[in-house]
């Protein structure tokens, strides 16, 4: 049981944003599947906000669709989650609000960056992090500022 409303509380977050609409979605309009999924809000479903409704709903979905494995990965996130600091956990709503807001292309330049960093070899990834470690709070933020407003060119990493 509490694993199931653990399981709902990651679908919450890992669904998305989501514009709902203003009557919610009825808890008979949901598939089966949903409801199992989502059989701990049975009882209380009609009481729920209409957008969190859509969330679990939408959530219930994408809960089904996954493997096992990605399943398994979506509850260790979830508690990686779970276990940070509420500062470090509103930092990182702020941050994801910031990346939201920018255009598509900045989007997908900071994925490949990620992606790129990534595939490092991890002596090189701890070395970049110690370096961004031991900066100043005014490299960094010129650092940042370097990465978000200048276009990169062919051959820039």
């Amino acid at each position: 049981m509490k694993a199931k409303i653990i399981l709902a509380i990651a679908m919450i977050m890992f669904a998305g944003v989501v514009t709902a609409q203003d009557e919610g979605v009825a808890w008979d309009s949901l598939s089966e599947e949903q409801q199992r999924v989502l059989s701990d809000f049975a009882d209380n479903w009609d009481t729920l906000a209409a957008d969190r409704q859509e969330r679990l709903s939408l959530g219930a979905d994408r809960w089904s669709g996954m493997s096992r494995k990605q399943r398994n990965a979506a509850k260790n996130r979830f508690k990686q989650w779970r276990d940070l600091p509420p500062e470090r956990r509103d930092q990182v709503r702020n941050r994801y609000k910031q990346y939201r807001n920018m255009s598509p292309e900045d989007q997908k330049r900071i994925r490949e960056n990620f992606r790129r960093y990534k595939r490092m070899p991890a002596e090189r990834r701890q070395e970049l992090r110690k370096r961004y470690h031991d900066m100043t709070p005014e490299q960094r933020k010129r650092m940042r500022g370097h990465a978000t407003d200048r276009p990169r060119g062919p051959g820039r990493n």
